[in-house]
Order: structure tokens, then sequence, then C-alpha cells
């Protein structure tokens, strides 16, 4: 059996606290990271990401701004079979979304990962969550759907992400957002197909750090597969 440790993390306007992130995600140490609001400035967004990846010493894998500001980052010695990005409709001067994914293999065995940051108007997202069942559909093993959803677990995407098969195995006990109250989970770590979820929500890092390197909290799951 292979385990994995895999967080979510909205960092917040292409990661603008950056020093705080870096501590928090390398004192977690994730195999997988999948970040919402990475950046994406024209000319300057991939070197950028790959600043994030160095201070977060992961690898980036695929996103920025043509996964419309979602990111995927791995640990070294993580193998990437592929790897897809794209940008969602928006309206015009709406905040960039996206979805991205890949096809990873972690100690042999294969595990789908895909990220997305669905809008903040309940009939956008709608249309948005049914081409995330279309891409992650594209992958083999497992397969984990995180981001941030905009929305609570009753929400109409949580609900059709399940009738696809992907299993909420998160709490009230980890709330995300805002980090300095947190009165809402909208972050989801979503896990379809033959999966032991070992861990979800609290990523075990002091309150101070979470609240100080962005406005949401990360969700950590270690799954065994």
């Amino acid at each position: 059996m292979t385990r994995a440790r895999l967080m979510t993390y909205n960092i917040e306007l292409g990661g603008r606290h950056r020093q705080q992130l870096g501590e928090v995600v390398r004192a977690v140490a994730p195999d997988v990271l999948l970040v919402n609001e990475s950046p994406h400035r024209p000319l300057v967004w991939k070197r950028q990401c790959e600043e994030l990846a160095r201070r977060f010493q992961l690898r980036m894998v695929v996103g920025g701004r043509p996964g419309g500001s979602n990111l995927i980052l791995v640990r070294s010695g993580i193998g990437v079979k592929a790897a897809h990005a794209q940008v969602l409709a928006r309206p015009p001067l709406g905040p960039r979304r996206g979805i991205v994914s890949a096809q990873l293999r972690i100690e042999g065995a294969l595990l789908g990962v895909v990220g997305c940051h669905l809008s903040l108007k309940r009939r956008e997202r709608v249309r948005e969550v049914e081409r995330v069942i279309e891409v992650a559909d594209r992958l083999r093993g497992p397969v984990v759907v995180t981001g941030d959803l905009n929305e609570g677990p009753k929400g109409p995407c949580w609900q059709r992400l399940a009738e696809a098969g992907y299993v909420d195995h998160g709490s009230r006990s980890w709330s995300t957002f805002p980090s300095d109250e947190p009165v809402k989970r909208i972050d989801a770590v979503l896990v379809r197909g033959a999966a032991t979820v070992l861990h979800h929500g609290d990523p075990g890092i002091p309150d101070e750090e979470l609240r100080a390197a962005s406005d949401h909290r990360p969700v950590l799951a270690e799954i065994e597969f």
C-alpha cells in the first residue's frame, strides 16, 4: 500500500504573504499541494509560480495563468504521467477560474488529482463543476478532487460531486474560511475509488500561523491506496 499526504490551499491573491505561506507548507510537508489563487500576472506568472514552488520545497507540475490561477505542486520522487490546465469561461472583468489535473505515480501506484476554484455565483458554479467531473473522469487510480468550491457542503456542487462518486471525509470540526475566525467549510478534498482516508482536515499548524499566511485555511488529507 502507498500513502500520500495531499493538501489544498487557497493562498490569497497570488500568495502575498509568501514567507508565512512557506513556513506553513514546509511544516506540513505535503506530497501533493493543490493551490488556488496562484500567481497569474502576464509575463511573470511562471517565474513567480516557480519561486513559490522553491519556497515550498516542492516542484511545479502544471497551472498558474493557464490553469485559471490553480496550481499543482509535488515533492521530489513523484512521477507525472500527464498534466492538464484550462481556464474556464468568465464574465468580463471577472476573476480567473480554471481547472488543473495530473496523473501521478507514487511508489508505483497511480493517483489522479484535480484542483479547481469555482465561481462565487451559484449558476456558474453548477456549470463549472460538470467540467471538473469531466476532467476527473479521464484519470486512473483513485482520484482526488480538491479546491475552493465557494459554497458549503450542502451546496449543489458538493452534491453533484457526491453523485459522481466523490466522498467527503470532512466535518464541521475543520472550517476553512475566513482563516482568522473560520465559520465556513468551502475548501474541499473529495476522494473517489479504492483509497482509505486516514486523516482529513487539520494540518496541525498553530492558528496564528494560519491567520498570517492566507485568508483561507488549508485542508490536509492523508490517504492510503
